[in-house]
């Protein structure tokens, strides 16, 4: 029996599950902040499902490292001793990993191995494993930067569908599928770049109302990218207050820096 099938889930309770993948992820200990973000749980959360889709487990196992003794919870808590990390999955064809032996290191239990001519890549592999296991899931995705650019769309793309993460960890920022949520935003520096992007599946439409930017919700586009490289207004700087933002209609994608702390009010 694998490790997600002992996993007990409430009717009402929401779980959050992280997904690593393959290509370049962002420095551990630049994520602290969001790891820290109340998100949509209220506080600070560990994850109750870690995955590591294919090379993902190099970056998982980066985290790994740098956590080792902190309490985020990166641990299969039925396979662990002292010196052995294990998530509670790990699949994919295991075509991009830099050296197979770092699979024996793991239990039998918590591999799946996937065939390499298949439908889904391993990304949408592990989300969709993810989404079928657990009814009210917010998965978070690290890694998928870097490398070939055909990749990074295809991830892109994924927040315009039924696979989307909920967010993304990619380089310096973190994407958000921000379809009928709210967000309050804190962290923020005076000319880091916030910017509002649309899912691939819609090209115009939607409305957003945001509060607290230099350039202020009227004047996002209609069509294309509604917003580029927009930043916290000086005021909301200096009195320390969250920028918001209210996506009522359409599919978008905030895109904020990843020192950003996070909540979602509305989910």
């Amino acid at each position: 029996m694998l490790a997600y099938e002992r996993q007990s889930q409430g009717k009402n309770s929401l779980f959050h599950a992280v997904v690593f993948t393959g290509g370049e992820f962002p420095a551990p200990e630049k994520t602290r902040d969001f790891w820290e973000s109340p998100l949509v749980f209220g506080e600070a959360r560990k994850p109750d499902f870690v995955v590591a889709a294919d090379s993902g487990i190099e970056a998982l196992r980066a985290y790994r490292d740098y956590f080792s003794r902190e309490p985020l919870g990166f641990r299969n808590a039925e396979f662990h001793n002292e010196s052995v990390f294990y998530p509670d999955l790990i699949l994919g064809d295991f075509d991009s990993i830099s050296d197979p032996k770092i699979l024996s290191q793991y239990p039998d239990e918590i591999i799946e191995r996937s065939p390499a001519h298949k439908d889904l890549t391993d990304t949408e592999l592990a989300i969709s494993t993810v989404r079928a296991r657990f009814k009210n899931v917010f998965v978070t995705l690290v890694g998928g930067a870097g490398g070939r650019q055909d990749h990074f769309l295809g991830i892109f793309d994924l927040f315009g569908g039924k696979l989307s993460p909920d967010a993304w960890l990619c380089g310096e920022q973190v994407f958000l599928n921000a379809r009928k949520r709210n967000f309050f935003v804190e962290n923020l520096e005076v000319g880091s770049p916030i910017s509002v992007a649309r899912a691939s599946r819609e090209f115009r439409g939607g409305k957003i109302l945001s509060r607290g930017l230099e350039w202020e919700s009227g004047v996002f586009r209609k069509r294309g990218m509604p917003s580029i490289s927009n930043t916290i207004s000086l005021e909301y700087f200096k009195e320390r207050r969250p920028v918001e933002f209210y996506f009522k209609r359409g599919s978008f994608v905030l895109i904020l820096p990843i020192s950003s702390r996070i909540s979602i009010a509305r989910i």
